[in-house]
């Protein structure tokens, strides 16, 4: 698969999440999002461009 495959496969996992209302908690607290890189940042992006922030204790993900 594809690096371009991957990340479309992993939009349609997030995007269903998102229709699911499923509750986002990241594995890892993100206390400075400008320290996160690599595909885990894409993710972040990509979550926050639908409308989703961080919480205070940077451990979930919400609306």
């Amino acid at each position: 698969m594809s690096a371009a495959e991957q990340w479309g496969a992993n939009t349609q996992f997030l995007d269903r999440m998102i229709m699911r209302g499923d509750k986002i908690i990241l594995s890892n607290p993100v206390l400075d999002i400008n320290k996160v890189s690599g595909a885990f940042r894409k993710e972040l992006d990509y979550m926050i461009g639908k409308g989703y922030r961080l919480n205070s204790g940077g451990t979930q993900l919400i609306k």
